[in-house]
């Protein structure tokens, strides 16, 4: 375990210094110039002070001078400073990154809680109207657009009906819970969660249909297993078989996917979080595009790579933990 963990996490530094390589020279790939776009804030300002102001961001410098000073800064935590802010870009990423984080939890559990019923089901329905129903499900769950969804779901439940909020964030639902129970009242945790279920929703909608066909394939595999068919001679109960025996061996290749999923999810969704004016990172960077600030784009991208190999690597590692066949290997 010692020596897969210790060549997961080189794997993982040769990935993230390749992605500080990209990030240290976006400003040079991405066309414009980001001392013209604050200089069109003050109009004031001359061709000395932009020219100072270039040396001084470090706009002069070669693409192996950028990216030797963007890695000394970054492993120092200093991932620059906003251009039209004047904030250090950690500190707006750590405002961000909780609402987004606790949109991909709420979006994940969502996904699961239906796929995992709706793939068992339709694995051991097979070739009924069950599992027909079932693939139609996943197939308009892969092909339905999460923003026209987003879209829908607003005009219906937040125009018409009134009963879920258009857009807005008002704070952790997790966080809620507690100060909810201590003072037994629920409407504190209601008014917290409501704002994150037509987005989750949104979200979750192609997970499950991805999810539900995995697990029923998986299913549908591991119930032609000899074990499953000698449990059954021996009279254990049918339920038993299922959810002991086939259930969890089919979720195994579901742990990779939930990792998968995690990190696209924590890298920030930005069409949903721009539909719901959602105050997540994706939302961050498109509004850092808009004003080509670099600095803020160049974080979140740095970011979001991180979290995808860190979590990639905590389901592989945890992976050798639920699975003794790869363990053994």
């Amino acid at each position: 375990m010692l020596r897969l963990l210790v060549s997961r996490l080189l794997y993982a530094a040769v990935i993230l210094l390749g992605v500080i390589l990209v990030v240290a020279s976006l400003v040079k790939l991405v066309p414009g110039d980001p001392v013209d776009v604050i200089a069109a804030g003050n109009p004031g300002m001359s061709v000395q002070d932009m020219d100072t102001l270039r040396e001084k961001m470090g706009l002069t410098r070669s693409v192996p001078e950028q990216f030797v000073a963007y890695l000394g800064q970054a492993v120092q935590g200093d991932l620059g400073t906003s251009i039209r802010q004047g904030v250090p870009v950690t500190s707006l990423i750590a405002d961000r990154l909780p609402a987004t984080g606790e949109l991909a939890f709420w979006t994940l559990l969502l996904a699961f809680v239906i796929a995992i019923p709706l793939g068992i089901v339709t694995a051991l329905k097979r070739d009924s109207w069950i599992d027909y129903a079932g693939t139609f499900v996943a197939v308009l769950g892969v092909s339905m657009p999460g923003f026209l969804l987003a879209v829908l779901m607003i005009l219906w439940f937040s125009i018409e009906l009134r009963w879920l909020p258009a857009s807005g964030y008002r704070g952790s639902a997790l966080a809620s819970i507690g100060r909810a129970v201590v003072e037994r009242d629920v409407s504190i945790f209601w008014n917290a969660f409501r704002y994150f279920i037509l987005p989750s929703i949104s979200l979750a909608f192609v997970l499950v249909a991805v999810n539900a066909r995995l697990i029923r394939s998986a299913m549908l595999e591991v119930l032609q297993q000899d074990y499953i068919t000698f449990a059954t001679a021996k009279g254990v109960p049918r339920l038993t078989i299922i959810l002991r025996h086939a259930l969890r061996n089919a979720l195994l290749p579901i742990v990779t996917l939930a990792g998968l999923q995690m990190g696209a999810l924590l890298s920030g969704t930005v069409v949903i979080e721009t539909v719901f004016a959602w105050p997540g990172i994706g939302r961050l960077a498109v509004d850092s595009i808009q004003v080509r600030d670099y600095p803020i784009i160049q974080a979140v991208v740095l970011v979001s790579a991180a979290l995808f190999i860190s979590l990639n690597l905590v389901v592989d590692i945890l992976y050798r933990f639920i699975d003794p066949r790869v363990r053994n290997d």
